[in-house]
């Protein structure tokens, strides 16, 4: 359940700068069991240009992923996303359906200000409040406010270079040394590296090469294998993930997944499918409303 008490966090390894709705998000992934994930592809200029005021998505495969089955997103007159609200349904484990719930606010210059996320029950488990210091800089903090808490605060202090692309992350954690990594960018302006400072992690080198009219980018990411592959309109056509778990892990041996990415004429997204070397299969479908 992590992936879903916990959204602001789980894609922080993964950067592309300026395509996400939220700042914490960088190259497109899971999706699946992840809230805000399709945001990177789900774009606010595609929303905005569409006049998308809801989305509506389901899954075929919820119970065997123990995720959502479904979720409903609102967008603001600005294309921002102001609320997402995950649903489950009846199974063996849950006798009722039930959902939790993201609400996203913004400053007078479209800027995250707050989110807080809030259980079955209403109960607000984590609020996360953003302080923009100066142009290039900001804090984000998130307090937990869960009954039997593992954390208490996390604070995030980033920096950023005049292009708006992160260039450093500073992650304070309690009973914990801070966390320093470091983001840099070829001559095209797109992610190369990220390098973590007094970290056990090794560097992060995202590799990019083309194969007809498509563009790949390769990255090695701890125990896992990334490759995203791109079309012509920048559009992510499908990510796979090769994760080789190591010893004494809750999974042994080697995981692939695939998922695929297809799109309306609009550019929002139709539905997206999952393919699983241990033969899950889940496919993602989308509908919107004006």
């Amino acid at each position: 359940m992590k992936k879903i008490f916990f959204p602001f966090f789980t894609s922080l390894l993964l950067n592309v700068t300026g395509f996400a709705q939220f700042p914490h998000c960088l190259m497109p992934g899971y999706v699946f069991g992840v809230i805000d994930d399709d945001t990177l592809l789900n774009t606010r200029k595609v929303l905005l240009n569409s006049g998308i005021k809801k989305i509506h998505a389901y899954q075929t495969s919820s119970e065997s992923l123990k995720t959502h089955d479904s979720k409903t997103t609102v967008i603001n007159e600005s294309g921002n996303v102001e609320s997402i609200t995950a649903c489950f349904s009846k199974n063996k484990d849950n006798k009722e359906t039930w959902c939790v719930f993201d609400t996203i606010s913004y400053d007078d210059r479209g800027r995250i200000r707050e989110v807080r996320f809030r259980d079955r029950d209403g109960y607000e488990l984590t609020q996360t409040i953003l302080e923009y210091i100066n142009e290039k800089e900001y804090k984000l903090i998130t307090i937990a406010k869960m009954k039997n808490k593992q954390w208490d605060t996390l604070i995030d202090h980033r920096y950023f270079n005049t292009n708006g692309q992160m260039i450093k992350l500073i992650q304070v954690r309690k009973d914990r040394s801070p966390e320093t990594s470091l983001y840099y960018y070829n001559a095209d302006r797109f992610l190369d590296s990220v390098q973590y400072e007094n970290s056990h992690l090794p560097t992060t080198v995202y590799k990019r090469n083309e194969k007809g009219k498509k563009k790949i980018i390769e990255a090695q990411i701890q125990n896992s294998k990334f490759i995203w592959v791109f079309n012509q309109s920048g559009q992510c056509e499908s990510t796979k993930v090769t994760t080789i778990f190591p010893p004494h892990s809750n999974y042994t041996g080697t995981l692939k997944s695939e998922s695929n990415y297809y799109y309306n004429p609009n550019g929002t997204l139709l539905k997206v499918t999952l393919k699983r070397s241990d033969k899950v299969k889940a496919t993602m479908h989308y509908t919107y409303s004006k």
